[in-house]
């Protein structure tokens, strides 16, 4: 079950900002819970476990973390679907995941450091590059 006060901060940014459905906020929090896993799992395994905490412990990733998070889960766990899935949630640049991102923030749901920035999502990879071209046959 989802947490309620997730649930009413989408419902807020709903009334809003209408661009993005539901669902995109929604696997944008699970994009974030996997990222901040391979994250630790990958600074734990390099002897440095506090690796992206800031001063008060709390765990941190940037734009372009989060951005190429999207990139591995989606393609991981749905392959060529990737990319009609993204469309149907109006996600089709990583600037469209800051914005989400900071939808989030601005209602308290995600919190962020000094030096985040929107810009931080600016052209981190091309959408079609990486989730279209993968899968279109190759002209030999």
């Amino acid at each position: 079950m989802r947490n309620e006060r997730f649930e009413a901060a989408i419902a807020v940014i709903l009334k809003r900002d209408s661009r993005y459905p539901r669902a995109a906020y929604l696997l944008i929090s699970e994009v974030l819970q996997d990222t901040l896993y391979g994250l630790r799992q990958e600074a734990r395994e390099e002897g440095r476990p506090e690796a992206f905490e800031d001063n008060r412990g709390n765990q941190h990733v940037t734009g372009r973390q989060l951005a190429e998070g999207l990139r591995d889960y989606m393609l991981d766990r749905y392959g060529p679907f990737a990319w009609p899935m993204l469309c149907d949630l109006n996600i089709r640049r990583t600037e469209d995941i800051g914005v989400l991102v900071y939808n989030l923030i601005r209602v308290g749901a995600f919190g962020r450091s000094e030096k985040d920035s929107l810009d931080d999502f600016a052209h981190v990879y091309d959408f079609e590059e990486a989730f279209k071209a993968p899968f279109e046959p190759q002209n030999t």
